[in-house]
């Protein structure tokens, strides 16, 4: 993970999605990439010129008020990214692909694609587009994307079967999974005392937003006192404003709390105080899907028992460490009856939260997603 290389390559990473501190873009690859001494420039929506961190120098692009102005945006992106001459372009957003094929076909050094979700199946999930459009698009998507990254000299994955699909169609993949940097997961001495259970990351109806309320209806009835933190901003301004007037409406929305953006760094204080993780994905295609999503992992990192909807990409990481228990993802009363049966028997919560720990230390460590990182870039040079 810390191989210096010989010399280190001139790299402009950009995202007119993702935040200057994105757990993936920011804290696992660009840093990664910085310590192995390359020289990473990240260009993003963000207020403020310029500032280095961890060895990474981020320009911030003021962010337009509206959607498709952040799409239009792609083309102030392009040229900023130009005028850096790079040796590598590293961008992350679909909405940005014309743009890396423009780099490539300009023959502009090396470029690459991060591919951070299942975009066809994403489409199915976003609130502001009209149901008829959905399916039409998400096809139009399955079509484009292949073609648009086929000519890129690498397309970066985070689970198998989106890599699959994606080497299928012509392009050069490599698999870079979302395993957690663990050494900002150590647990610290201080065992957990809070009456308090968390959810982890983006809120959208189909990671179970409105299920939440529901379970914490049902959860009171035996634990009154227990409280619900959410950490992570909702997916659309209308999904919020939904949930928020449901949780008044079921007379929850006092025992659930939410805070939009943590800093990365913080994460782990606030996982080590609650007693249960939460993962409520409701059976939509996207969630249907293998998929690595960044609080599993975290959990787990933090010895923290999981309650989890029964879905076939969950299941295939929390079975296996043994760390959380699977429950219909449709059924409130059954999620909430898994959290008691947690929250009243500590000792065992905290034998499956450890179990959990020592399993993420042994199978998912960034540092092993690092290597194929670094031996990509190693290929840019040839």
């Amino acid at each position: 993970m810390s191989r210096p290389p010989a010399q280190g390559l001139r790299v402009c990473m950009f995202s007119t999605v993702h935040n200057p501190d994105d757990v993936r873009v920011f804290h696992r690859e660009a840093r990664t990439l910085a310590a192995a001494g390359h020289r990473v420039v990240l260009l993003v929506h963000a207020d403020g010129a310029k500032a280095v961190r961890q060895g990474v120098e981020i320009i911030g692009v003021k962010k337009p008020g509206r959607r498709w102005r952040r799409i239009l945006n792609g083309w102030h992106f392009y040229r900023m990214a130009r005028r850096l001459n790079a040796e590598v372009y590293h961008f992350h957003d679909f909405e940005l692909l014309p743009w890396g094929w423009l780099l490539k076909k300009s023959g502009a050094a090396r470029v690459i694609y991060d591919c951070h979700e299942n975009h066809p199946e994403t489409i199915l999930e976003r609130a502001w587009l009209p149901a008829w459009l959905k399916p039409a698009l998400a096809r139009l998507v399955a079509f484009i994307e292949p073609r648009l990254a086929r000519p890129l000299d690498a397309v970066l994955c985070v689970v198998p079967d989106q890599q699959q699909r994606l080497q299928r169609a012509g392009c050069r993949t490599l698999l870079v999974r979302n395993y957690p940097r663990l050494e900002l997961f150590v647990r610290p001495a201080p065992s957990r005392q809070e009456a308090e259970i968390i959810y982890l990351g983006g809120l959208s109806v189909a990671r179970g937003a409105r299920l939440l309320v529901d379970i914490m209806q049902a959860l009171r009835q035996r634990h009154p006192r227990i409280r619900l933190l959410c950490l992570g901003p909702f997916n659309e301004p209308e999904v919020e404003r939904n949930v928020r007037a449901y949780a008044r409406q079921r007379q929850v929305d006092g025992c659930m709390a939410f805070l939009p953006r943590v800093a990365h760094e913080q994460v782990a204080g606030f996982l080590h105080r609650a007693r249960v993780g939460l993962i409520p994905w409701q059976p939509v295609p996207q969630m249907l899907k293998m998929c690595y999503p960044n609080k599993v992992f975290e959990y787990m990192a933090c010895g923290l028992p999981v309650v989890a909807s029964d879905l076939p990409g969950l299941r295939q990481l929390i079975e296996p460490a043994q760390c959380g228990i699977l429950v219909r993802a449709e059924e409130a009363p059954a999620h909430a009856a898994a959290i008691a049966t947690l929250l009243d028997d500590p000792d065992a919560a905290r034998e499956m939260g450890e179990r959990g720990r020592v399993f993420a230390q042994a199978h998912y460590a960034w540092r092993q997603e690092a290597n194929v990182l670094l031996d990509c870039y190693e290929a840019m040079r040839r």
